[in-house]
């Protein structure tokens, strides 16, 4: 058997941590509602709250892709792409007044083109290990087709 003291704190503990995390979860509508200023981290809030803001009108499913496309790093200098990660950042600045698909189409407007360099050699028509993804004219530097544009 346990001793009655441990089993008191374990549930003190217990009930804090859920305390904290209800907090932390609060966060998020705190940031879809706009108001970052009671924020733990205000610059992560509105960040979130641009990226929110560009997939509300989506459902579940497409807003998952759509908030990773859409919802700009915190630092851009460790991003892969460096050039869009700050192209975004702006974007969504400079798109503040949109909402939904409005606001992708803003933010697409001012994003550069993709990277094509990184695009993978084209198949040959002949090479039957290509599949439907890769033929010749894939549309590689086209943006996603799921975020609804």
């Amino acid at each position: 058997m346990k001793p009655q003291g441990n089993a008191s704190w374990w549930k003190d503990s217990r009930a804090a941590m859920m305390l904290s995390l209800g907090l932390l979860c609060g966060q998020a509508p705190a940031a879809a509602e706009g108001d970052c200023s009671q924020a733990i981290a205000p610059q992560r809030c509105q960040l979130y709250r641009q990226g929110a803001l560009s997939c509300q009108d989506l459902d579940s499913a497409r807003r998952r892709d759509c908030l990773a496309y859409y919802t700009p790093p915190l630092n851009c200098q460790r991003q892969r792409d460096a050039k869009r990660c700050e192209a975004l950042v702006a974007a969504q600045a400079s798109c503040e007044g949109a909402v939904g698909q409005a606001r992708r189409q803003c933010v697409n407007e001012r994003l550069p083109g993709a990277d094509c360099a990184r695009k993978p050699p084209p198949c040959q028509p002949q090479d039957e290990r290509c599949d439907g993804d890769r033929r010749r004219d894939a549309g590689w530097c086209q943006p996603p087709v799921l975020l609804g544009d």
